[in-house]
């Protein structure tokens, strides 16, 4: 199981997320707070707190594609 932080300051950042793990097909979750939601699901996504942290959920580590679309969404702290 792999885990990532992420961040979205807003509804349309929420899209972008989603649409930028949509072209994965792969097994991908999203939590926030006491919920968490398949990542490819629209209205999963939308149902999220962005006010929450939020953690990005794979079975294994994604490779360096995966990562680089999401990149903009991994706060700054979290990067190693």
């Amino acid at each position: 199981m792999y885990s990532q932080q992420i961040f979205a300051s807003n509804k349309n950042a929420l899209v972008e997320i989603f649409e930028a793990i949509s072209q994965f097909p792969e097994l991908i979750m999203i939590k926030s707070g006491d919920y968490t939601v398949d990542a490819h699901s629209l209205i999963g996504v939308f149902s999220l707190d962005i006010t929450k942290p939020m953690e990005l959920i794979t079975e294994r580590r994604p490779d360096d594609s995966f990562m680089a679309s999401i990149s903009k969404f991994i706060p700054a702290r979290a990067v190693s």
